[in-house]
């Protein structure tokens, strides 16, 4: 998974170096990646990459969800899963073998909803290193400043610093979100919603114009967020797909309703809990976007039923995020009647066939746990989202390709594709919390330093 943001982008954003010192001050790129906490693996393994690395004798979940096949041997060839070779058959020669017998294959996992380039560059760096480590190959940032968030993508690409592979989004909202505080802090030195980053925008705007800005940033993608009706949702989303980007959009952009967005061919509805603005009289107060009527309008209910039967049909996919809500949120009267909801209506998804994409809205944890949080996410969607284990792992692997748009080279492992794997000590199909149990991770076929 690599991701080169357009020189375009760097032009639009001249006021790199100032805003480089608002964030925290980021030393030269010498001096930083070369003390970066990631130097290990990028000085040892990338330089002694194996020709071919082998794989052998391990038990292979590869996220397509098929059945587990045992004692398979992986050839990685050039950062590509080069041969599958089935039991019984003898395994092609290698210049490095891993003695995988007893471990479970699984891609690498994808974190399809975090924010980074928030902090300084150097922290940024040892947060996406730590990601690393702990099993995430992939990150999709659903907005923010793109100056960084791009550098940060283009340096991980360039073997400068480990990480996962990064790759982010373009907000667009309409004219009353840009005086969200957190949008002015990721657009310094541009006037609110002008940045190609965070557009605002209305039934006026040159869209053709708008996305090819938005796309100029790298972005693979444009986020919907608040102020926007379903009609205006509708047009970008068709404007970004003739210019080869995906839509993302909260599942409520106030007043669209997650039926408007579907049906305008966004391609993911994110946060669950939006949804239950389906059976809610249209608002455009989108401050109230996690606070709906959870007991008012059931998660069964006709409205809800015909919403998630559209999305299957659409092949909308839906990104839960209910760790944020579960146990990054305060905890109060409605945040009690919002969790059930938000699981039952997941759960419902799941059995219809909507396909369910994994993401956190946080990538670390606000428990003091030292992996990433999209281990504890997969927990949730199991014990009380409803998922089996294998949908769990596929949210987080091939539909977390899918949701990015690179699920024809990344994301399941089979023969062409990228050889972003972990080795698991105990089978996750039977306990979906051994993914936590890592013996290795391999990005592009190189063994991680852990």
């Amino acid at each position: 998974m690599h991701n080169l943001p357009a020189i375009l982008h760097r032009a639009l954003a001249a006021g790199i170096i100032v805003t480089a010192a608002v964030f925290g001050g980021r030393p030269a790129a010498a001096q930083q990646r070369g003390a970066g906490a990631s130097g290990a693996s990028t000085a040892s393994g990338r330089a002694r990459r194996p020709v071919a690395l082998l794989v052998s004798d391990v038990s292979l979940i590869d996220g397509t969800g098929a059945p587990l096949r045992a004692h398979v041997s992986l050839l990685l060839r050039d950062g590509r899963i080069s041969r599958i070779v089935g039991a019984g058959e003898a395994p092609p020669p290698a210049d490095s073998v891993i003695d995988a017998h007893g471990a479970y294959a699984i891609p690498g996992l994808v974190d399809a909803h975090v924010h980074i380039g928030t902090m300084p560059w150097a922290r940024e760096a040892e947060q996406l290193a730590r990601a690393l480590r702990g099993g995430i190959t992939g990150v999709f940032d659903m907005a923010g400043d793109t100056r960084s968030t791009g550098d940060l993508a283009r340096a991980v690409a360039a073997g400068e610093i480990d990480g996962p592979s990064v790759y982010y989004v373009a907000l667009m909202a309409g004219p009353a979100f840009f005086t969200d505080p957190r949008v002015l802090r990721s657009s310094l030195g541009y006037a609110a919603g002008t940045a190609p980053w965070m557009q605002s925008i209305t039934a006026q705007t040159d869209l053709v114009q708008a996305v090819a800005v938005a796309r100029g940033t790298g972005a693979v993608a444009i986020k919907l967020y608040a102020a926007l009706d379903g009609a205006l949702a509708a047009r970008v989303a068709a404007e970004a797909k003739r210019q080869g980007l995906r839509t993302v959009a909260h599942a409520t952009t106030f007043p669209g309703r997650p039926s408007e967005l579907v049906d305008g061919g966004v391609d993911i509805l994110a946060h669950a809990p939006y949804l239950v603005w389906e059976g809610s009289p249209p608002t455009d107060s989108f401050p109230k976007r996690a606070r709906g009527d959870f007991l008012g309008v059931a998660a069964q209910s006709p409205a809800i039923e015909r919403l998630l039967a559209r999305m299957r049909d659409r092949g909308t996919m839906l990104n839960p995020t209910v760790w944020i809500f579960e146990e990054g949120q305060p905890v109060d009267s409605v945040s009690r009647a919002r969790a059930p909801w938000m699981y039952a209506v997941t759960k419902r998804a799941a059995a219809l066939g909507v396909p369910i994409v994994a993401g956190t809205d946080g990538l670390f944890g606000v428990r003091g746990d030292s992996l990433p949080a999209l281990h504890r996410e997969l927990e949730l969607l199991v014990t009380r989202g409803g998922l089996t284990p294998m949908q769990a792992i596929v949210s987080a692997t091939r539909n977390g390709a899918r949701a990015i748009g690179v699920e024809r080279t990344s994301g399941t492992l089979e023969e062409g594709k990228a050889a972003d794997l972990l080795l698991l000590d105990a089978n996750p199909l039977d306990d979906i919390t051994a993914t936590r149990r890592i013996r290795a991770v391999i990005k592009a076929g190189v063994t991680v330093a852990r």
